[in-house]
C-alpha cells in the first residue's frame, strides 16, 4: 500500500513554494531567533505569509443577524434556565465540599482525587466568570491565591489531567481577568510537573510525586503511557511561553512530536506505524515506540489529535508542522477511521492496523466540533460536510435513547458487513434492531463531547436545529441526574428514571460537568458574541484561551 505526503491544498489551503527559503525573515514573520518548535513543517517549510495573513482574516463564527426577537426571548431564556442549573450544582460544591477536588453529591461529603487542589473550583473558574457569578468568581480568587502545588493531597499527580484542568483553567482565568495571580500558580504548578519530563526522551511521566519529582506510569513498573497523555500539552505550554517570554515550556511540549515521529517511521519494521497520520494510541515512553498497532480517535487519542488543530489556530497559524500533521491525520481518518452504518450514520470506529472495529466511545463525539472549526476557517465544505455526517451519528445515539442521554460506548453495525451482527451476543442484537446500534456501556456520566460538537456547530452555522438539540439533552439530564445538591451519572440511558419512577444513579460529578458540560450548554444559549469563536479557542477542558495574542515565532 503506497501512501503519499499530503498537502494543505487538499483542505481548501494554498502552500509555500517549495523553492522559498523556510527560514527566511523578510516577511517579518519569522524573525532571528524564532522558536523552532513546530514553526517549520516535516519538509522544513514555514507557513506562506500570504496564507497567514489570509487566515488571520477570516471570520468563521456565524453573523446571527436573521435571529427574530422571539427566538432570541427563547435563547435567553434557555440560558438563565441552565445557568439556574449550573447555581443549583455549584450551591452543593460550596456547602459540602468547597475547596475540595470533587463533591460527593448522594453522601454530601468533599472527595480528593487531584491532590485536594480543588480540581473542581480551578475548573470551573472560567464558568464562574463567563457566566457573570462576580462574588463567586472573587471568593475562588482567593481560595486559588493561597493553593500550596507543594502539598499533594497524600496522592501521585496524574500529569495529563493536571495540565488541562489546573493549568487550563487557571490560564483561562487569567485571561479573562487578567488578574495576575492565576497566571502565577499557573507557572507555579507547571514548573512543578515539569519534572515529569526529566526522562532521556523528554517524554512525560503519567504519574509524578510532586514532593520528590519522580514519576512512574499508570503502571507500576512500566513505561507504558497513550497518545493524548503526551501529546495534550501543547495548547497550554505554548500560551505560558507567551505569557512568561519563557520558550522552554512550548518547546518541551513540540519535543514530545518531534520524538514520536523520529522514532516511528512510517512502515518501518521497528515501528507499529502504519499509516499515515494515523498515530497509534498505545506508547512506551522509554523508547519512543508505539507499542501496538492500534489508532483511535477516541479515548486515549482524542485530545493529541485536536491539539495538532487548536495549537495552530492559538499559535495565529505559524505552526505548520501542527497543520501539517492534522490534515495528513484527517484525510487518513477519512479513509479508515469511518464506516456507514445500516442505519446510514457515518460513524467514527477502532482501527487496528488497516482493520476497522465498530465501536465508538463517547469521546469521538468531539471529532465533529472541531472539524467543523478547521474545516471552516480553511475553507473545506467537503470535510465540513463529514463533520455534519458524523455529529448525526453521534446525536442518534442520544435522540433514540427515552432519557435523551448517550451511552459512554455503542457499537454500530457496519452496512454491507453481517458479521458485525452475527458475531453479537443476541441482547445486543436486540438493541441493534430497536436502536440501530448497541449499548456496549449504557451509562452516562455528565460528559460534554456531543453538547460540545453541537455547540460548535450552532455557532459555525447558525442553525437552530443543533441549539434545539443541545436543549433535548438538558432536559435530559434534568430528568435524569439532578438530585438534592447537585448532579450525578445515570445508570442506564434507555430507560428514563423520571417515567420509571426510580433513579439509578451512578455517584461521580467530575470536575468536567462544571468546566465542560455547563458551559458548553450556557454558551449555546448565551450572547452569541460571548467567547465568540474568532476570538477564542478552547482547550479540551473547555477553557477559552484568546486568540489577541499575536505570535511572531519568537516568544
Amino acid at each position: 500500500m503506497k501512501f503519499g505526503l499530503i498537502s494543505l491544498a487538499v483542505l481548501g489551503l494554498f502552500c509555500a513554494s517549495a523553492q522559498s527559503d523556510p527560514l527566511s525573515s523578510r516577511d517579518g514573520l519569522l524573525p532571528r531567533g524564532h522558536a523552532l518548535g513546530g514553526v517549520l513543517n516535516r519538509e522544513g517549510r514555514a507557513a506562506s505569509p500570504e496564507r497567514i495573513v489570509t487566515l488571520r482574516q477570516r471570520r468563521t463564527q456565524h453573523d446571527f443577524a436573521d435571529e427574530t426577537p422571539e427566538d432570541r426571548h427563547i435563547r435567553l431564556d434557555r440560558a438563565e434556565a441552565i445557568r439556574q442549573g449550573f447555581t443549583h450544582a455549584w450551591d452543593g460544591y460550596k456547602q459540602y465540599a468547597y475547596g475540595a477536588d470533587e463533591i460527593d453529591v448522594v453522601n454530601k461529603v468533599p472527595k480528593t482525587t487531584r491532590n485536594g487542589w480543588g480540581a473542581t473550583l480551578v475548573d470551573a473558574l472560567d464558568t464562574l466568570w463567563i457566566m457573570g457569578m462576580d462574588d463567586e468568581f472573587k471568593r475562588a480568587r482567593d481560595f486559588v491565591a493561597k493553593l500550596d502545588f507543594r502539598k499533594d493531597g497524600g496522592q501521585l499527580t496524574k500529569v495529563f489531567e493536571t495540565n488541562i484542568r489546573y493549568i487550563g483553567g487557571l490560564l483561562s482565568a487569567y485571561e479573562l481577568s487578567n488578574d495576575s495571580v492565576f497566571l502565577e500558580k499557573a507557572v507555579e504548578l507547571t514548573d512543578a510537573i515539569m519534572p515529569a519530563f526529566n526522562t532521556p526522551l523528554g517524554l512525560p511521566w503519567q504519574m509524578l510525586n510532586v514532593t520528590t519529582g519522580v514519576g512512574s506510569s499508570e503502571t507500576p513498573g512500566k513505561t507504558s503511557t497513550n497518545l493524548a497523555e503526551i501529546g495534550t500539552f501543547q495548547m497550554e505550554f505554548y500560551r505560558l511561553s507567551q505569557h512568561t517570554k519563557n520558550s522552554t515550556y512550548h518547546e518541551t511540549a513540540q519535543n514530545v512530536i518531534t520524538v514520536m515521529l523520529n522514532k516511528n517511521k512510517l512502515n518501518d519494521p521497528s515501528s507499529n506505524y502504519s499509516i499515515p497520520g494515523m498515530y497509534p494510541i498505545d506508547f512506551d515512553m522509554a523508547s519512543g515506540k508505539f507499542t501496538s498497532r492500534a489508532t483511535y480517535w477516541g479515548g486515549g487519542g482524542d485530545s493529541f489529535y485536536e491539539y495538532l488543530a487548536k495549537t495552530w489556530i492559538l499559535s495565529d497559524f505559524m505552526l505548520e508542522r501542527n497543520i501539517d500533521m492534522w490534515s495528513e491525520s484527517i484525510q487518513s481518518f477519512k479513509r479508515y477511521g469511518v464506516a456507514e452504518s445500516t442505519s446510514g450514520h457515518l460513524f467514527p470506529g477502532f482501527v487496528d492496523g488497516t482493520k476497522f472495529y465498530p465501536y465508538a466511545d463517547t469521546f469521538t463525539n468531539f471529532i465533529p466540533g472541531t472539524l467543523g472549526l478547521i474545516s471552516k476557517i480553511v475553507g473545506s465544505d467537503s470535510y465540513f460536510d463529514l463533520a455534519e455526517s458524523l455529529l448525526e451519528a453521534g446525536y442518534s445515539v442520544f435522540d433514540k435513547m427515552p432519557s435523551s442521554l448517550g451511552a459512554e460506548a455503542i457499537k454500530f453495525v457496519r452496512k454491507n458487513v453481517p458479521s458485525d451482527y452475527l458475531l453479537m451476543k443476541s441482547s445486543s442484537q436486540s438493541m441493534v434492531d430497536q436502536f440501530g446500534f448497541s449499548l456496549e456501556r449504557p451509562y452516562y456520566l455528565l460528559r460534554p463531547e456531543l453538547i460540545e460538537s453541537l455547540f460548535y456547530m450552532y455557532r459555525l452555522t447558525g442553525k437552530t436545529i443543533y441549539a434545539d438539540r443541545v436543549w433535548k439533552i438538558w432536559q435530559g439530564i434534568q430528568r435524569n441526574c439532578r438530585v438534592p445538591g447537585g448532579y450525578v451519572g445515570t445508570a442506564n440511558v434507555a430507560v428514563d428514571d423520571s417515567a420509571s419512577g426510580t433513579m439509578d444513579i451512578i455517584n461521580s460529578t467530575e470536575s468536567f460537568f462544571f468546566a465542560e458540560t455547563f458551559l458548553y450548554l450556557y454558551l449555546t444559549f448565551a450572547d452569541h458574541n460571548l467567547i465568540s469563536l474568532d476570538e477564542w479557542v478552547f482547550t479540551t477542558e473547555a477553557h477559552p484561551l484568546s486568540r489577541k495574542y499575536v505570535f511572531d515565532g519568537t516568544f
